[in-house]
C-alpha cells in the first residue's frame, strides 16, 4: 500500500457514563487494559501497522489523559516529518458568555476540522473508535474494498447470540449473498437466541463521501453525531460488509471491561489479541522486574514489572507498581498501576483503580456479574462484603460503589 492512501480517524467521543466511576476523569480510550495498555492503543496500532501516516483524533473533553498517553506517537511511529497525530475537541468558547462548553453533536467538531482531511491528501478514511476491543488487519479491508467496489465497507462480527443487557446499544445488520448490507437495526431488536451480525463501528470510504456526508448534515442544521451519519449512509449507499474473525470485546459496562481483562487469562484470547502478525504498541515504562516473596503464590494470572508480590495472586489482571502484603489473597480481580493491598485483605471480583489502597483485614467481595470497583486514589479500611443477592436486578454497579463509600472512614481523592 502506498504511503498515505488511507487517513484514520479516531472517534473517541463514546458514552462513557456506563463505566463510571472507572471513566469519572477519562475518556473509554484512556481506560487500562491487561497490565499494560490503553484501549486506545489496539486502534492506533492497527492504522499505523496498516501504513496509516495522518491520525485525527477527536475527543469531546478529558483530552489531558489521552495526550499523556500517546504525545507524539513515538511508540507508533507517528513523530516524523509526514503526517502525525492531531487532536480535535468540541470544547469551544462562547463569545457571549465568554464560557467553554461542548459543541451540539459532535459532527460539528468534524465539519469545522475537514481541512484535516483535506491536508492528508488521503483517497480514503478509516474511521475507528475504541470501545470496541479488537486488532484488525486494516490493509485486508482496504482489499476487500476494493474489490467489491462499494461506496462505504463496514466492519461486522458474527455472534451467536445478543446479550440483551450489553448489546442493546448495538447496531446489528443482514447482508445478502452479494456481500452488501440490507438492514441495519438496533440489536435490542434482535432475537436473542439467533445468531447476529454486530457493526463494530469500524468504516472505510472515500475521504469526498465522508466530506459531502459531514457537509451535508451541517447543511440541514441537523445536531448529531458522525456514528448517525454514517449509520444513515448504509442505509442508503452501497455498503460492503467486511467480517472480522479475531477476538472482540465491547467494551460498554462495568461488567464487558471486567471480563475483557479476564478472558486475556486464556492462552487463545491473549494469542488473538495480542500474539498475532501485527503487534500492539503502547507507551514504554521501564521498571524493574516484579519481585516475588518466598510466602508468594502467583498462579493463573498476568502481572506487569514493578509489583512486590508477598500474598497470594490467582487468575487475575496486575498492573505495575503493585504491592501485595503478606497474607493477603487476590482473586479474579483487576488491581491497576500503583495500588497497595494490605496484609490479611481478601479481594474477590473486584477492580481497583490507579492507586488505590486496601488497609491491613480488608474484605472485598463481589461477583462476576457486579465486581465490586473502586475508584482512583480511594482509601477503604473495613471489613465490607457484597451482599449482590439481596440487591434489586436492577441496581447499578456505581450504587453499589456508592454504599461502599459512605461505609469507609477515609477517601482521598
Amino acid at each position: 500500500m502506498r504511503k498515505n492512501k488511507i487517513c484514520g480517524i479516531l472517534d473517541l467521543t463514546e458514552p462513557r457514563n456506563v463505566l463510571y466511576p472507572l471513566t469519572l476523569n477519562r475518556p473509554v480510550a484512556s481506560l487500562p487494559f491487561c497490565s499494560r495498555y490503553r484501549l486506545i492503543d489496539f486502534p492506533l496500532s492497527s492504522l499505523t501497522s496498516a501504513g496509516v501516516e495522518t491520525i485525527g483524533v477527536f475527543l469531546n473533553d478529558s483530552l489531558r489523559s489521552i495526550y499523556d498517553h500517546v504525545r507524539s506517537g513515538k511508540e507508533w511511529g507517528m513523530d516524523s516529518i509526514h503526517g502525525g497525530l492531531f487532536f480535535f475537541s468540541s470544547i469551544t468558547s462562547d463569545p457571549a458568555s465568554g464560557q467553554r462548553r461542548l459543541l451540539d453533536g459532535d459532527i460539528y467538531n468534524y465539519f469545522k476540522n475537514l481541512e484535516f482531511i483535506e491536508k492528508s491528501g488521503a483517497e480514503y478514511v478509516a474511521v475507528m473508535g475504541t470501545k470496541m476491543l479488537c486488532n484488525i488487519d486494516v490493509q485486508a479491508i482496504m482489499r476487500n474494498h476494493i474489490e467489491q467496489g462499494a461506496d462505504i465497507t463496514v466492519v461486522y462480527k458474527k455472534v451467536e447470540h445478543v446479550d440483551t443487557e450489553d448489546d442493546q446499544h448495538l447496531s446489528c445488520m443482514d447482508i445478502g449473498k452479494d456481500g452488501l448490507v440490507q438492514t441495519l437495526r438496533s440489536c435490542s431488536l434482535q432475537n436473542a437466541e439467533k445468531k447476529a451480525m454486530i457493526n463494530m463501528e469500524i468504516y472505510l470510504l472515500k475521504s469526498r463521501l465522508l466530506m459531502r456526508l459531514i457537509r451535508n448534515v451541517v447543511a440541514e442544521n441537523e445536531h448529531c453525531n458522525l456514528n448517525d451519519v454514517l449509520h444513515q449512509a448504509i442505509v442508503k449507499l452501497p455498503t460492503n460488509g467486511f467480517e472480522y474473525t479475531g477476538y472482540v470485546k465491547d467494551i460498554s459496562s462495568i461488567k464487558s471491561y471486567f471480563n475483557a481483562n479476564l478472558d486475556m487469562l486464556q492462552d487463545a484470547n491473549l494469542t488473538a489479541l495480542l500474539k498475532g502478525s501485527q503487534p500492539v504498541h503502547t507507551k514504554v515504562k521501564n521498571e524493574a522486574p516484579t519481585y516475588y516473596a518466598r510466602t508468594s503464590d502467583a498462579t493463573d494470572s498476568l502481572v506487569a514489572n514493578g509489583c512486590l508480590v508477598k500474598g497470594t495472586v490467582k487468575h487475575s489482571i496486575v498492573f505495575r507498581n503493585v504491592t501485595i502484603e503478606k497474607n493477603a489473597l487476590v482473586r479474579d480481580s483487576v488491581i491497576m498501576q500503583g495500588s497497595y493491598i494490605g496484609t490479611g485483605v481478601e479481594l474477590q471480583h473486584v477492580i481497583l483503580d490507579k492507586q488505590v489502597r486496601i488497609e491491613a483485614n480488608t474484605k472485598l467481595i463481589g461477583t462476576e456479574d457486579k465486581p465490586v470497583v473502586i475508584e482512583k486514589g480511594s482509601v477503604v479500611s473495613r471489613i465490607l462484603e457484597e451482599q449482590t443477592r439481596q440487591m434489586p436486578e436492577n441496581r447499578s454497579v456505581t450504587q453499589t460503589n456508592d454504599r461502599l463509600e459512605t461505609a469507609r472512614p477515609s477517601l482521598l481523592k
